[in-house]
């Protein structure tokens, strides 16, 4: 090991581990806690301490040292956050610096930039290996996810030329300046809006950088909320990067009504149903949600692929589209009964409120009566009438 280089010691109980063949079980638990290339750069030692070379504790160490010390803390938090280290780590978990380098471990590979795992690697291969069969195996056990029509890249101007980013924070603050509207009132922190298709470019350009969790769930402001969470993928961050959208309101009422919150800033309130994408009672768009630190690190190898996350937002935009169409129909034709229904009401007063009209025509030959029968109010000419007298018909 290099002396004075940042270093750090993982440290394992072999009898928590199960003993055996306790090397590569150690590093299966470290490879599914961390991703080599976290460790781009970084050279590997493993080994069982001096301590328990001299009988006086049975502990195996992996140790990591990198001339960057953002591995290190990499490795220390990644470590720290899974359940399946904490079970069968030592007391002490971790050693760093000379407490580490004083060990003398043998070497155990390199992380090249690219994050491959080079040189000498027996344990540390294998269970790298076994880890990422365990990762394709239950990649395809997962159902199928739904196919989706290709969509149009870029999206949008905005996302056309996206920068090369090396951190997940920098990405928040990327966010926080390219996509806050200009209408966002100063002083009041960062509000970003993005389309449907502008975020799947995101995700999808800095899929190297982001864990993606996606839910759905009731609240407040909807019966079914959908949630987009980006998470730093390495070391496994705890604060997300929330969007929230594609949700309905509680009725299209509630959707008018959406930013009235704002109508001290006008300028804001008067362009938010465009930056929601709002039609009838749905919220097309995504808007930024909660950065609230979560009380753990979200788990490595669980979420979403990112490069699914399209079919996902595909079949819910089928989904609510379908829904807004049926609702749009329906308001239709209740308009149309009800319109139908005054008119019918109007008719119906009209001729109720109008005089009856006198007959125009004779009711026993047919002809059309004369002004002056239908002066006096005679249904027939007074000649028909004198005819019928005559015949001995029933006078009408």
């Amino acid at each position: 090991m290099l002396l004075g280089m940042p270093s750090i010691g993982v440290r394992f109980d072999i009898d928590k581990v199960g003993g055996g063949y306790y090397g590569f079980a150690c590093w299966k638990t470290f490879w599914r806690a961390i991703d080599p290339q976290a460790l781009a750069g970084g050279l590997l030692h493993e080994g069982d301490t001096a301590a328990t070379l001299a009988g006086q504790e049975r502990v195996f160490c992996l140790a990591v040292q990198s001339s960057d010390a953002a591995v290190i803390v990499r490795v220390k938090r990644a470590l720290a956050a899974s359940q399946e280290f904490q079970a069968v780590c030592a007391s002490p978990m971790f050693v760093e610096g000379q407490p580490c380098t004083r060990e003398r471990l043998p070497e155990a590979g390199r992380i090249d930039t690219a994050g491959d795992l080079l040189g000498i690697t027996d344990a540390s291969r294998s269970a790298l290996d076994a880890v990422r069969e365990e990762r394709e195996a239950a990649a395809a056990a997962r159902p199928a996810e739904p196919l989706a029509a290709p969509r149009a890249k870029p999206a949008s101007e905005r996302t056309r030329d996206l920068p090369d980013l090396a951190s997940f924070e920098g990405l928040r603050t990327f966010l926080g300046k390219h996509f806050t509207p200009d209408e966002y009132p100063l002083g009041r922190g960062v509000m970003y809006w993005v389309t449907p298709e502008e975020l799947c470019d995101i995700v999808e350009e800095y899929a190297g950088l982001v864990a993606v969790e996606f839910r759905e769930y009731p609240c407040d402001d909807s019966e079914d909320m959908w949630s987009v969470s980006l998470f730093e993928k390495q070391p496994p961050g705890p604060r997300p990067i929330e969007f929230l959208g594609l949700y309905p309101f509680p009725s299209v009422e509630e959707a008018v009504r959406f930013g009235e919150e704002w109508s001290s800033v006008p300028k804001y309130a008067f362009v938010l149903p465009r930056l929601a994408g709002i039609r009838g009672r749905y919220h097309f768009n995504f808007r930024m949600g909660s950065e609230v630190s979560r009380s753990e690190p979200f788990p490595a190898g669980q979420g979403i692929p990112p490069g699914t996350l399209w079919n996902r937002i595909s079949a819910r935009l089928d989904r609510i589209g379908a829904e807004l169409k049926r609702e749009v129909e329906e308001r239709e034709r209740r308009r149309a009964e009800e319109s139908e229904k005054r008119f019918g009401e109007k008719e119906e007063r009209t001729r109720s409120e109008s005089p009856p009209r006198a007959r125009r025509s004779c009711i026993v030959c047919g002809l059309s009566l004369s002004f002056f029968d239908r002066l006096r109010g005679r249904d027939c000419h007074g000649f028909c009438q004198d005819a019928e007298v005559e015949t001995g018909r029933v006078k009408r």
